[in-house]
């Protein structure tokens, strides 16, 4: 005999089935069954049998499947069973199933048929046969009426029980029980007039978990990954106890990209299906970019969003952002953060509302947006020519372009760890600023030649008049931007002499792709690719009249200034570009002296480990290499060989 149980049947315009299912059951059990606004009123004469207690009730509006079991939920203190109208038993062995494996596992069930990506081959329970117990009743709350009113809202239950520590089981067979639908059907009989009677419903009624897919590329960062996780599924973190998000119809895609420490093993632990983490492993260390491309093409989820490795979310981040995407289809959605380091929330990062014509030379957007993975196909994905950063910047670009805009809630979501374990330290200084904007403008030349296609978030189809020279001696010169005077560690700036506009030239040593033309006559060019005249690189190109193409910009300086040159103020573009304001001011150099101290060397984040180690550099030189690796690729072989030389030198 089965104790503390109530049978509760979701009831809609199931007459025909309902007896069946009644006469089947036991005597002793009570029985709940919820009209869920059927066209013909079920009453209790219709159903009643001698000795067994049977409920019905009818709801005052309608609540589908979740709204009429979740009415049985709170007007019942026992464990429940929920089963279809169109079920029925040939036999009770069902109840040694749930005094069998009801003390252990607080979510019993009929498994779906078939294997759903984010839940493998464990499966989600469905609701033809599902045991739910009290105790995570109360701690899990009811199903999601609002995002899963008919389908999917046990799946999206079945990760909440788990995510708060219980046990589920989807059990592929549960003995004597039968289903009236049709093997081959994919709904039964109720579901099916809902559909025939609501088709402009249909993706909301039968849609299944996730809406959203969390993707998490990680090199080197796994000690911070438990945080990352609990901040999203609930847990401790180095910030106390997160309750996980509000909204939790979300599946995390861990990617490692090929890390060289520990990683590998702390990713393999907290890789679990039943929770909805999957994680995968690169064979080789291919950067952020192509690891978010990787993630993103393996994830389920209508929506996508970049969660880096050592950050957080709060609690309500990720409802509210995916709430404004559902309202606003073309579009995505960023917030705003809060920069912790150990222990405590330090300092709020506000960002820009969304500006298309801004966003060409200043990220203003970090990179943790919420967006349709529809926009991530019709871009392309992130461009893996920025593997070594900014690779939100140039993506966000291109969404601007297809007309995928930004939009900015104002809300501290994003949690940005400020500990000295990022790329922040040292990638944004005004010569890597420039080296990103060069990737980004030679990935659309025309966008900043000044043309604007119809659906781009600019100004407009060839609105702008202003052309990329002098948007991009704005974007120098104002505060917060580039300060090309001081671009040092292995670029040289060129002059282009021909007759086209913007033209992409590209770097035989490096394969770097250049923008030149009559609208971007002056730019940085990588040492390797600048070549000498008559032998090769840039400097050896010629136009068919035989005329140089390129000649290089003198930058010595005859006599001192004692201009100022502007130190850049935090930029809130991207989580690598995040630094913080205390202590910077505005600082007077000699030019001249600046030039004398520039080390030029070959950009380590180019060559192999091999080729690395190759170089002849005197310390000056492999000082500055070593600085360049570690902002860019960080790779451990090149860093522990670097480090050996350096040392040699003492």
């Amino acid at each position: 005999m089965v104790k503390n149980l109530t049978i509760v049947v979701p009831f809609y315009n199931g007459h025909r089935y309902i007896a069946r299912l009644i006469d089947s059951l036991p005597d002793h059990i009570p029985i709940l069954v919820v009209d869920d606004r059927s066209d013909t009123p079920l009453h209790s004469n219709q159903i009643y049998r001698r000795d067994k207690p049977i409920q019905v009730v009818r709801l005052e509006k309608k609540g589908y499947f979740a709204g009429a079991v979740n009415y049985a939920l709170k007007h019942t203190t026992t464990d429940v069973l929920v089963l279809n109208q169109d079920t029925w038993f040939e036999n009770h062995y069902w109840c040694g199933v749930i005094e069998q494996y009801r003390d252990r596992f607080a979510f019993v069930g009929e498994r779906i048929q078939g294997q759903h990506p984010s839940f493998g081959e464990i499966g989600y329970i469905h609701g033809t046969f599902m045991f739910m117990r009290r105790d995570a009743i109360r701690q899990v709350g009811l199903l999601n009426e609002e995002l899963y009113p008919l389908w999917g809202n046990t799946a999206e239950w079945q990760w909440r029980v788990v995510r708060k520590g219980f046990e589920a089981l989807p059990l592929h067979e549960i003995p004597g029980f039968r289903h009236e639908r049709k093997s081959k059907e994919r709904f039964g009989s109720s579901i099916q007039t809902l559909l025939d009677q609501e088709p402009e419903k249909k993706d909301l009624l039968v849609r299944t978990p996730p809406l959203l897919s969390v993707v998490v590329p990680c090199y080197n960062y796994g000690r911070y990954l438990q945080d990352c996780i609990n901040s999203l599924i609930g847990g401790p973190t180095i910030l106390g106890n997160m309750p996980g998000q509000t909204l939790q119809s979300f599946e995390i895609v861990v990617v490692n990209d090929a890390s060289t420490d520990n990683s590998a093993e702390i990713i393999d632990s907290l890789s679990d299906i039943r929770k909805g983490i999957r994680v995968y492993h690169l064979n080789q260390n291919v950067g952020t970019a192509q690891a978010l491309n990787y993630g993103i093409d393996k994830a389920v989820g209508k929506y996508i969003t970049f969660l880096s490795a050592d950050d957080m979310r709060e609690p309500d981040s990720l409802k509210n952002l995916v709430r404004v995407c559902d309202n606003n289809p073309h579009a995505f959605a960023y917030d705003d953060i809060w920069i912790f380091h150990k222990h405590q929330r330090i300092k709020k990062w506000k960002m820009e509302e969304y500006d298309f014509e801004k966003l060409l030379y200043k990220n203003h957007i970090h990179a943790g947006i919420v967006f349709p993975k529809v926009a991530w196909e019709e871009v392309g994905g992130y461009p893996a020519i920025m593997s070594d950063g900014r690779e939100d910047w140039a993506f966000n670009v291109a969404l601007g372009i297809s007309g995928w805009c930004g939009l900015h809630v104002p809300q501290y979501g994003y949690l940005y760890r400020r500990e000295g374990q990022n790329r922040t330290e040292t990638n944004t200084t005004p010569w890597h600023r420039e080296r990103f904007l060069q990737k980004i403008q030679s990935l659309f030349p025309e966008i900043y030649g000044g043309y604007r296609p119809m659906a781009c978030c600019g100004k407009g189809r060839n609105s702008a008049k202003t052309t990329i020279n002098t948007l991009a001696m704005k974007a120098m010169t104002q505060n917060g931007g580039l300060m090309s005077a001081n671009i040092s560690g292995g670029m040289v700036r060129l002059r282009y002499l021909g007759k086209k506009m913007s033209s992409i030239w590209t770097g035989m040593a490096t394969g770097t792709e250049y923008v030149f033309g009559l609208d971007r006559q002056t730019g940085w060019v990588y040492t390797q690719d600048v070549g000498e005249r008559g032998k090769s690189g840039l400097l050896n190109y010629k136009d068919s009249n035989g005329q140089w193409l390129f000649e290089q910009v003198s930058t010595n300086t005859s006599t001192k200034t004692t201009e100022p040159v502007q130190v850049s103020e935090p930029v809130a573009e991207t989580k690598e570009a995040i630094v913080e304001t205390e202590n910077v001011a505005t600082t007077e150099v000699d030019a001249t002296a600046a030039q004398e101290n520039v080390v030029t060397v070959p950009d380590p984040t180019d060559l192999n480990v091999e080729e690395i180690k190759r170089l002849q550099l005197d310390k000056a030189g492999w000082t500055e290499v070593y600085k360049i690796e570690l902002a860019g690729r960080n790779r451990k072989g090149a860093i522990t060989f670097i480090e050996e030389q350096i040392a040699s030198f003492d």
